[in-house]
Parts: C-alpha cells; structure tokens; sequence
C-alpha cells in the first residue's frame, strides 16, 4: 500500500496526519505530570524532603522544563482540564512550528491536529494509497522523466502534465486567488472530517487523478486490478441506510 518512499524518509506527515503527538512532546506530558503530582505531596513525604534538600536534584532540573512554567494553575485542578489545556498547548506549538518551517509537505496539511479525512474516508486500498502518499511526497516519489515529455514527475509538474485528462480538474473545487499551494492538496483540504459524511462531488475525479499520477510515476505497475476511482465511497453514499 506504501510505496515510493526511501529509508531516509521523513515521518513527520505520516504523524500529522494521525494525529500522533512527537515523542519530545510525549516526554514533556510525562514530566509535566509527575511535576504536579510531586507538587501535590505533603510536606513531610521523603520525595519532599530529598527535593528540598538537594538543590541540584533531578526533580529540580525537571521543574524548569518550558511545559511546567507554561502550564496554569488552574489546569491541574483536574484530569479533564490538563488534557483540555494540554491539546491547546499542542496546538499552539504545532503553529508556532508551522509558522518557522519551510517543509513544503507539512504545511500543506491541515493546521489542525486531528486525523486526517484521508485515512477514515471509505475508499479502496488503492485509492487510499494513493492518497496518503501524496500527502507524504512518496506520489510522485523521487523524479522521473514523465511520459509528456515535457519535464520531471515532480508535484508541480503533475497538476500541468498534458497526460492527465484536462476535464478532470474543471470537476475540482478551486483554490481562492490567495492560495499558493498545490492544487491537490487544497482539494485534500476540504474533504469532509466527518466518517459519516456523504461523497463530495469531486471525489471520483480527484482519485481518478491520483491514479493518473500514479500511473505516471510508477509505470512499471499493475493497474488493471484496481477498482474505479472513487467507486467505494460513491457507492456508500448511494446505497440506502
């Protein structure tokens, strides 16, 4: 299903679309955590003790952890509210991130951190291969001369490449003026985040899209099994509940 990556490929839009906290992040919540449990001991517990006593201890390297100092008072108070203000806090770090890198993959996806609509829509395996691929720049894959003869199979080539039938992308919705990403991942972007919701209009032409590009990127492939694009979530969409 995942094909066209390297083992030096970045992770990172694989985490982001699943909504997987980084591990450093991880570690903070688990410092955070303990901090405050240590912070709720009576005075006369020996963890205490040995805190108070021994300046440069452990604990006390943790407390200067960034996510301790930013953590509120009042989002302790409760489980619910630390996970509340920690979700928030995780946001505000992945924007801060967004805003300092030039990861050209990362910020083509979502701002927000949720699981992507690419890995619950109903589609076929093919289908949803294509779709997390290109999300994680393993569609197209490393370059390759296209077969228009008109350049490398780049993303920015492949949204002008003359083999990929032009009636497909008028069936897309169109970014605004403002926009300068690539045209596909907008479309991404406004796929339904609900798993109930009904088929878009575009859905069969941007898979069938996809499939061009894949076609295009990997030639050597055997596409004559494959279902029609998009063909899955049409035909959920039309079936009575």
């Amino acid at each position: 299903m995942i094909v066209g990556g390297h083992r030096t490929s970045s992770t990172v839009v694989l985490r982001h679309i699943c909504n997987l906290p980084s591990m450093d992040f991880r570690a903070d919540t688990l410092v955070l955590k303990y901090c405050l449990r240590v912070s709720g001991l009576p005075d006369d517990c020996l963890l205490s003790l040995l805190a108070s006593s021994v300046p440069l201890s452990l604990l006390s390297r943790l407390r200067q952890r960034r996510i301790v100092h930013d953590c509120p008072q009042d989002a302790s108070s409760s489980t619910s509210r630390l996970s509340s203000w920690l979700r928030r806090y995780r946001q505000e770090r992945f924007n801060t991130f967004l805003q300092s890198t030039s990861r050209v993959l990362i910020r083509a996806c979502r701002p927000v951190l949720r699981v992507d609509p690419v890995l619950f829509v109903p589609a076929s395996r093919a289908d949803r291969s294509r779709l997390v691929r290109w999300r994680m720049g393993w569609l197209p894959g490393k370059p390759r001369p296209c077969a228009c003869g008109l350049g490398q199979t780049s993303r920015s080539h492949l949204v002008l490449c003359t083999m990929v039938p032009s009636y497909l992308w008028s069936c897309l919705p169109f970014p605004p003026t403002s926009y300068v990403g690539n045209h596909i991942d907008y479309v991404l972007n406004q796929l339904p985040l609900s798993p109930s919701a009904s088929c878009p209009p575009f859905w069969s032409a941007l898979c069938t899209i996809l499939w061009h590009f894949d076609r295009l990127c990997n030639p050597d492939g055997d596409y004559t099994t494959d279902p029609t694009p998009g063909q899955v979530w049409l035909d959920k969409s039309q079936s009575p509940s």
